[in-house]
């Protein structure tokens, strides 16, 4: 495990579930499973507050419950789920291009719920929808026709993503009536959404009931026992493959990314979309998958030489097969991001000295003096710098073991790949980690002067909906004191640096974020490629377990 990772970890779950959730999660992480007493002992917290720590946690799907002892359960911290909740918006946004408002609030409300129920997710969407519709159109009343042609509207959409991946059921408990039941679900039955399970006439009655203001009405639906939640692995899928056409489409052109796009489809049919390989398609299923693109088979040529061994052809049957080795995709996409992080970090002459080394296997100072053309001197300060960083590697090769003064021993430099991507890792998490601090502390630095001008806002904004007079918008404008005006013309303290500041802090965590969901990737597929024995030490060295 990693100390950034940890204090990333900590700060998350207190910024998002509160200081006892953290004590409690910062405990299992440094930890490992432990059972509720040892936690309670552990901790110093009271035995309720721990409980109701870990049914949070439990419920956003941030621990795993296992038998520790006959009848006893233990808790393990999920820390990587953790991690995952700055990745929330970028799963929103994502369903929102694809399925539009309704599924991005079907996802909305299942991330903020962690597990829930059909009816109530659907009542929730609907109830915020509509609310938002009213907002929009100037607080005029909804007619009844809206309440049942958006709730079907909202089922329809979940079923869509319970059918793409996107939510899948939760396990239910097999035992019922032990302290440590056993959770499973069949394979078939994980996403599939049977029709009984929803009544659409309590579904309506309970949209008027929260509308009306009963927060709680008394209506009992069927799927009482089932439970949905966010399938995380079917959205990282969606990103990985976002990457991988992406760069075709910068290297090649749009219709070679979208060539590529259907091969991707096609191989999910019949491959595990993590598999290192893909099974093969023919280029007639692809032909017929884009019947619209000239040129096919020149493109299919373009892409399997220049798409770095992504797309490899094995076969002529169909007229030609074509594999799909995700493996070489996520290798390429990895290493050109360690060689643009020490370019920016470096310099070009660095990032050079490192392409060269990584190409070579291993090679000593003289030589990389040479093919790089860089002086002596400069590659010796070039790869002592990369040295001290862990980006090199130093193998010490003798040509005798005699002990002789005349022998030489020779160091070569070498690049030891996993050991870069947990490095740059470990910078991504302590990134992060310091800018949700520094967010933190401009945010509190600054909490009146922005709650003041959010309040002044709201206030014009409100007027010149209702048709207010210039005089009485700068009446408004005016409730800023002269101290709190001078603050704002500050170059320090200003608001718009503030807001600036923390939304490029905002930026710069989702910068970092993407960084290490990429090393991430390719940390699973080089677990997924060892043999059993070194799956545990880089599994357990940066906490990837997909």
């Amino acid at each position: 495990m990693s100390l950034q990772l940890m204090k990333l970890t900590d700060k998350i779950l207190n910024e998002y579930y509160g200081n006892i959730v953290a004590q409690v999660g910062k405990m299992l992480f440094e930890r490992g499973s432990h059972p509720l007493r040892d936690i309670h002992r552990l901790t110093g917290l009271p035995r309720s507050k721990v409980a109701e720590a870990l049914a949070v946690l439990i419920q956003h799907n941030l621990v795993l419950v296992e038998e520790w002892r006959p009848n006893i359960p233990s808790y393990n911290l999920l820390y990587d789920r953790v991690f995952l909740i700055l990745r929330f918006p970028r799963y929103v946004f994502l369903v929102r291009e694809q399925f539009g408002e309704e599924g991005e609030m079907v996802v909305d409300v299942i991330l903020k719920e962690g597990q829930a129920t059909a009816s109530h997710i659907i009542v929730t969407s609907c109830v915020k929808l509509l609310e938002a519709s009213e907002n929009a159109a100037g607080g005029s009343s909804i007619t009844s026709s809206s309440y049942e042609l958006k709730h079907v509207t909202l089922r329809n959409h979940l079923i869509k993503l319970i059918e793409n991946g996107f939510i899948q059921r939760c396990p239910s408990p097999q035992t019922l009536g032990k302290p440590c039941p056993s959770m499973s679900i069949k394979e078939d039955e994980l996403h599939s959404f049977p029709p009984e399970l929803l009544d659409l006439k309590a579904l309506q009655q309970e949209i008027q009931a929260r509308r009306a203001g009963n927060t709680n009405p008394d209506i009992s639906h069927p799927n009482t026992d089932v439970l949905w939640r966010i399938n995380y692995e079917r959205f990282h899928v969606e990103f990985r493959d976002s990457e991988i056409r992406n760069s075709i489409h910068r290297r090649v052109d749009p219709l070679a990314g979208e060539c590529l796009g259907a091969m991707l489809k096609l191989s999910y049919k019949t491959s595990d979309p993590w598999a290192p390989t893909l099974n093969p398609v023919s280029v007639a299923e692809i032909r017929d998958q884009l019947k619209d693109l000239k040129y096919l088979n020149q493109y299919l040529k373009i892409l399997e030489e220049q798409s770095g061994g992504c797309v490899q052809l094995v076969g002529d049957a169909g007229g030609g097969q074509y594999r799909l080795n995700l493996a070489n995709a996520v290798n390429t996409l990895t290493h050109a991001l360690i060689y643009n992080i020490i370019q920016d970090r470096y310099g070009s002459k660095a990032a050079r000295v490192f392409r060269l080394i990584h190409k070579n296997s291993m090679m000593e100072q003289e030589q990389i003096a040479e093919i790089s053309m860089i002086g002596k001197k400069d590659a010796y300060t070039l790869c002592s710098r990369l040295f001290r960083d862990n980006f090199l590697q130093l193998h010490e090769l003798r040509k005798t073991y005699a002990p002789s003064p005349a022998n030489k021993t020779i160091y070569l430099f070498h690049v030891d790949i996993n050991s870069v991507v947990r490095n740059i890792l470990e910078w991504c998490y302590k990134a992060l980690y310091n800018l949700i601090v520094q967010r933190e502390t401009r945010g509190s630095e600054n909490r009146r002067l922005l709650e003041k001008r959010t309040r002044v806002d709201s206030i014009v904004e409100n007027l010149r909906q209702s048709g207010g007079t210039d005089d009485q918008i700068k009446e408004v404008e005016e409730m800023l004191s002269p101290r709190k005006k001078w603050k704002e013309r500050r170059g320090n303290t200003s608001l718009p640096l503030v807001w600036r500041n923390g939304r490029k802090g905002e930026v710069d965590e989702q910068i970092k974020n993407d960084s290490g969901l990429k090393d991430e990737r390719y940390a699973c597929s080089a677990v997924s490629r060892l043999p059993e024995s070194g799956v545990k030490s880089i599994g357990d060295t940066h906490g990837v377990r997909y």
